[in-house]
């Protein structure tokens, strides 16, 4: 693969160039750790689940250097050629948005330009909460932000087809439009092709959309009609006489230096979220949780600090929470708590079998079943949840891009209470 021929390498220079030593120090820190975990898979052939390593930032430091090792030469040219699965499901190819896709080079070039230029600023005050219906029904995808691309249709417009047919009320977006959230790609990727709800949708900032400062996703997902109901806030509450449904913007206060890849709703001084969520948790209500960031590790063994930021500022246990960032479908045992956790961040992305889910206690149910897609033979179904609530009870509802269903819970109503 000849490094030379990206435009987002050059790109890529140009705004390194100019960091102030203190950032630059910052980016060689994460570049360096990204090229390490390519030179180590390179040179074994074992693809490794690293999520505290931005995976976009793999090839970064070759483009910086023009590939002076040469590991960049050894891969070949872009095109859907899968090399290893990660135990985290990760597709080490160079296909699109596969992990070694050039195109990702984009997302760490537009992030250190955004370093030069800042994000957009946090909107002041609050949301008002949203009456919704006591019945209503939303259907949820994460990381749905692809676009359409060859072979047509990509996974993300056959989960969005599948998203239409249930005619829910409210469609939400969990977040992440790619490479790197910019204008363009708001508009192309997301926007233009997002299926709306009945009666809205809504959509959740996020470490992708924070490469481009987040001024694409308010001036262009926000401002768009489709997501009125926000009024140009990144979180938002539903309310209904049995549950508050709130979406929180876990990227905007997130570090920047390492590339948004923790979320954080920030501090009280920095954030009215947190007073947000005071306010959600006196409710005495049910409560939903959304958030693009996760609150527990991909394999359930650990809360996040996200997750002790949302406890402690809700004052009370989220009976559900659901969030995207990891490209999985995964459903999580009750937690000590008893908040039941999930992960629909599979809308889009390709994404292998994760073999270390497999057996883990921590973990009810992942999606496991192969896609059948001969341009990408080892992709496992991507898909989306639905959520219906009835007074107080909640069914939801696990499906795949064509359409079936792959997973529903053991009991259709909410046992969380």
């Amino acid at each position: 693969m000849n490094i030379k021929n990206w435009l987002a390498a050059e790109q890529l220079k140009l705004a390194y160039a100019v960091l102030p030593k203190d950032k630059k120090d910052a980016v060689d820190a994460i570049f360096g750790k990204a090229n390490a975990q390519l030179r180590t898979f390179m040179n074994t052939g074992t693809a490794s689940h690293r999520p505290d390593i931005p995976h976009q930032f793999l090839m970064a430091k070759a483009a910086l250097t023009n590939d002076a090792e040469g590991i960049v030469a050894a891969l070949p040219e872009p095109k859907a050629v899968e090399i290893s699965v990660a135990p985290g499901g990760e597709i080490y190819g160079t296909g699109k948005y596969q992990q070694l896709d050039p195109g990702w080079v984009q997302a760490a070039a537009v992030w250190v330009e955004h370093m030069l230029l800042g994000k957009h600023k946090f909107p002041a005050g609050e949301p008002n909460f949203i009456p919704i219906p006591d019945d209503v029904t939303f259907a949820i995808a994460g990381d749905w932000g692809t676009g359409d691309y060859a072979p047509s249709p990509a996974p993300a417009i056959k989960v969005a087809n599948q998203m239409k047919t249930i005619n829910a009320d409210y469609t939400i977006h969990l977040g992440d439009v790619y490479y790197a959230g910019e204008s363009q790609q708001e508009s192309d990727n997301f926007v233009k092709r997002w299926p709306s709800g009945k009666s809205g949708s809504f959509t959740l900032n996020s470490n992708h959309e924070m490469y481009s400062g987040a001024t694409p996703y308010f001036n262009v997902a926000l401002a768009s009609p489709l997501f009125q109901l926000q009024a140009g806030f990144s979180f938002f509450a539903l309310e209904n006489a049995n549950w508050v449904i709130v979406g929180l913007d876990s990227a905007y206060f997130s570090d920047e230096l390492h590339a948004y890849l923790d979320g954080s709703i920030g501090t009280a001084a920095q954030s009215q979220q947190v007073s947000f969520l005071q306010k959600v948790g006196a409710k005495g209500k049910k409560v939903m949780v959304l958030s693009h960031h996760n609150g527990l590790d991909e394999d359930g063994s650990a809360p996040t600090a996200l997750w002790n930021q949302v406890m402690s500022a809700l004052g009370v246990a989220p009976a559900y929470w659901y969030w995207g960032h990891v490209h999985a479908g995964v459903v999580y045992p009750r937690q000590s708590n008893g908040t039941l956790c999930r992960c629909t961040g599979h809308a889009a992305l390709p994404w292998g079998l994760a073999s270390g889910l497999v057996n883990n206690p921590e973990v009810e149910w992942f999606e496991t079943r192969n896609a059948g897609d001969a341009s990408d033979p080892v992709r496992v179904l991507n898909g989306f949840t639905t959520v219906e609530l009835h007074g107080a009870d909640l069914t939801e509802v696990f499906y795949d891009e064509n359409g079936g269903k792959a997973w529903t819970p053991a009991t259709s109503s909410a046992a969380a209470t």
